[in-house]
């Protein structure tokens, strides 16, 4: 077997069937071979948008990849890995990189920034793991360690394939890496348990905020288990939103701290005990640490540690914890007071009134149901949507960890090929648009449809109410018609609320091919979630 065979049988061993990427001459040849394997080659318009691509494939299915050439193609990706590495995406990156017998004298070839272990250097700070495949003798040895600590990390790694051992012989009696699993201290995850339910037992009011690594760990259906046992209402984070459907009793609505309707708020940090299941406790996340929940009051559950009345427990393995507490917590416990989940006005277009961002969440609020996934991109569109009633289990994707503008239109494309029963809307502000917005000729290009709606305010109106100035503003594109540019899809401009619904119901009839809905809104208009964020921020930019 050669390496390039190996390496696309183990990318297929991980039930993955689409690759993300554009060629070059350092990868030609492997490429050259992908696309003759069984598995899928989606060539984008830019190597960021493949990477956006696999990102969001990865957190449908569990594994991405991505493949580009040395260089230019590779430091591309620096961004998107970077993202993947920060919220927890498991994404394989492929770089070809110039043949092991073309470096003799250290010579000067192109895409070469400083020397031939530049780009590897860089990936080491954005990668959980490593590989340069220069030798047949542990080049499978390599494939293999590489795939298993992005399974065990849920982190991208890195595999870099010179182009003289694309078709070089591997060592077919290679030693198989042991599969390396997290360290747990059984005598730990006793001693956290007996505290938990301790803490839990005395809790009149308990609530569970539900993290990003219960899916990203597949442990959705534990926790869910968990939840409905005890009967304790739940919430979720920023990043976490849709780790359940939103449709569930128990459910009340995303907890970030001072961007919290009120009535949600004071559940969660007025509980007696705040049991947080697999958080990623960022800035964002918390309003800007505007969270006000007492430590003494908290559970924190991780992946690997537990937190809980100023006590650390390492080695604890969170899903066995998970089970046990499922387990022996008392059927039914339900908190002393029940209190309605937050939800949007019914809504009713009003004749000639103009969109604002508050009314159009709510509009299209009507049109969700469990066949749609809903991809925010950072800024008004992620945090004005945080009050969408999401019907889907992981329906709703946004990265607002890292928060990278740019993401939402190439990760329609992963999202759709991940699940083709899935319908992406896109909520991108024009500004981002302009960034990545072309991906949607891949779209095109591919047989898809997602919808993207172009939150059209001139500009980056996140940035307004922190420090304004002619920088937020952008050229006007005609947004509606970069459907007649790419030759497939229809178009709708909106500028009032009776045009936006029938631009709606137009778009979900439209399920051959994209389309752009281009929404007209004031210039500093936001909801009433980014409005309290920014007068947060604002303090940190002066």
């Amino acid at each position: 077997m050669k390496i390039y065979e190996y390496l696309i049988k183990k990318i297929q061993d991980t039930g993955t069937r689409h690759v993300f990427g554009i060629q070059g001459d350092y990868v030609l040849n492997f490429y050259e071979k992908l696309c003759k394997s069984p598995l899928t080659v989606i060539n984008t318009c830019d190597e960021q948008g493949a990477g956006f691509a696999a990102d969001a494939y990865a957190r449908i299915t569990g594994f991405g990849v991505v493949c580009v050439t040395y260089g230019v193609g590779g430091l591309k990706l620096a961004n998107t890995t970077a993202q993947a590495f920060a919220e927890l995406s498991p994404v394989l990156v492929i770089s070809g990189a110039p043949g092991i017998s073309e470096r003799k004298g250290n010579p000067l070839l192109h895409h070469k920034v400083r020397s031939f272990e530049t780009q590897i250097n860089v990936f080491r700070e954005m990668t959980s793991v490593q590989a340069v495949l220069d030798d047949p003798k542990t080049a499978a040895s390599e494939i293999d360690r590489v795939i298993n600590a992005i399974h065990r990390t849920k982190r991208p790694g890195y595999i870099e394939l010179p182009r003289d051992m694309v078709q070089a012989e591997i060592n077919e009696s290679h030693n198989t890496v042991e599969k390396k699993e997290l360290y747990i201290d059984k005598t730990e995850t006793n001693k956290a348990l007996q505290k938990v339910l301790s803490m839990i037992d005395k809790a009149k009011n308990p609530i569970i905020i539900a993290g990003v690594e219960t899916h990203r760990f597949g442990m959705q259906d534990l926790l869910l288990k968990l939840i409905e046992h005890s009967g304790i209402s739940f919430v979720t984070g920023v990043l976490s939103k849709s780790v359940f459907s939103e449709n569930h009793p128990q459910f009340l609505g995303v907890y970030a701290g001072a961007m919290t309707p009120d009535n949600i708020r004071e559940k969660v940090e007025g509980s007696d005990c705040v049991i947080a299941i697999g958080p990623l406790i960022t800035d964002i996340s918390t309003g800007i640490f505007t969270h006000n929940i007492d430590h003494k009051n908290a559970i924190v559950l991780m992946q690997d540690k537990l937190f809980i009345e100023g006590d650390i427990y390492s080695g604890i393995d969170m899903r066995n914890l998970i089970k046990q507490m499922a387990d022996t917590i008392p059927e039914k416990k339900l908190p002393e007071k029940e209190i309605k989940r937050h939800m949007l006005d019914p809504f009713i277009p009003e004749k000639n009134k103009e969109v604002t961002m508050e009314r159009f969440i709510s509009c299209l609020n009507t049109f969700l149901n469990d066949d749609i996934t809903i991809i925010a991109e950072p800024g008004d569109p992620l945090f004005a949507s945080l009050d969408l009633e999401v019907h889907a289990k992981n329906g709703f994707l946004s990265c607002s960890y890292y928060a990278s503008l740019g993401f939402s239109v190439p990760a329609s494309v992963g999202v759709e090929l991940a699940d083709p029963n899935k319908r992406p809307i896109v909520l991108v502000g024009d500004g981002s648009f302009q960034m990545t917005g072309m991906e949607i000729s891949v779209a095109a290009r591919y047989g898809l449809s997602p919808i993207v709606i172009v939150l059209n305010n001139g500009g980056y109106g996140t940035f307004r109410p922190m420090v304004d100035g002619e920088f937020n503003d952008i050229l006007e594109w005609r947004y509606a018609e970069v459907v007649k540019v790419i030759g497939s899809g229809k178009g709708f401009k909106v500028s009032n609320e009776e045009e936006l619904v029938s631009a709606l119901i137009k778009a979900k009839n439209n399920n051959t091919a994209p389309t752009i809905i281009d929404v007209k809104i004031g210039k500093y208009d936001c909801s009433k979630r980014l409005r309290s964020l920014t007068d947060k921020l604002k303090k940190s930019v002066k």
